[in-house]
């Protein structure tokens, strides 16, 4: 209990640090992953829905748009803020914000007709458990998305992508395998009904941006030599690589982030 305690202690300092640089990245490139996640879980005029560890509401937002209702569920104060602000501005009246535990969720049992999270997953001392509370509060036949980073099934890899990634933002807890995902969805009664992989390239330097980092701070100089140290092999699989980002520009150090998107039916 106290490691759950810290961790969140961790996910609410870090993102109340980058609460107005995350959200804005992420609610203006996340649009499209959010469009596809509600195609996969067939979002429609009279669902009730729910965005859990919601953020900035990237997925709320756009859910909001296309169903009756929707709540997004967050444990930090402030990156919720950033997120009924931006529902302010889009005149959303049915989008409604909490604070609350992703791992206790704070609805009954079979109430709801749709659960989608989006990049949280890694972020959870207990990912299992907050797939399960997903899928017990949707009704049968409701559905569960997610889209999250995913890492191969080599021990070794993994474990040196989880070091890459804690270096960068504390609050990263462990990224899940691939065959990790279908097994939680299957033990907790969800029928995976589409899966989709996507690639979204990264300027290291931005990444790092939005995880609160700057050039010459500690975390920053070692996440970027954890990164170039497999330039040649690629074993965290980020595909890192130097590369121009405009016409006559300095060739910069670039990174993919991999995405799973996967979506269950309840059983």
């Amino acid at each position: 209990m106290k490691a759950q305690s810290d961790n969140k202690d961790l996910v609410r300092e870090q993102f109340t640090k980058t609460a107005e640089v995350f959200g804005k990245f992420a609610v203006a490139t996340r649009g499209v992953e959010a469009g596809k996640l509600l195609e996969m879980v067939r979002a429609g005029r009279d669902d009730r829905a729910i965005d859990v560890a919601c953020g900035p509401g990237s997925l709320a937002l756009r859910f909001a748009l296309q169903t009756r209702w929707v709540c997004g569920v967050d444990l930090t104060p402030a990156i919720l803020r950033r997120a009924k602000d931006s529902a302010a501005e889009d005149r959303l009246p049915n989008l409604d914000f909490t604070v609350g535990d992703a791992h206790r969720l704070p609805f009954a049992d079979n109430s709801l007709d749709i659960a989608v999270t989006s990049y949280a997953l890694h972020h959870m001392p207990d990912a299992p458990r907050v797939v399960g509370d997903m899928a017990r509060v949707v009704r049968r036949g409701g559905r569960v998305g997610i889209a999250d980073i995913f890492v191969g099934e080599d021990p070794a890899g993994a474990d040196l992508t989880n070091r890459i990634e804690r270096t960068r933002d504390a609050s990263h807890t462990r990224t899940l395998r691939r065959s990790e995902f279908d097994r939680i969805f299957r033990e907790s009664g969800l029928r995976v009904v589409a899966t989709e992989i996507q690639e979204n390239d990264r300027q290291f330097d931005h990444w790092l941006h939005v995880a609160g980092w700057h050039p010459g701070e500690a975390p920053y100089q070692e996440a970027r030599r954890l990164i170039e140290s497999t330039l040649e092999n690629d074993a965290a699989g980020f595909h890192p690589r130097y590369e121009p980002v405009g016409p006559g520009a300095e060739p910069e150090l670039m990174i993919t982030n991999t995405t799973l998107l996967i979506a269950g039916e309840k059983s």
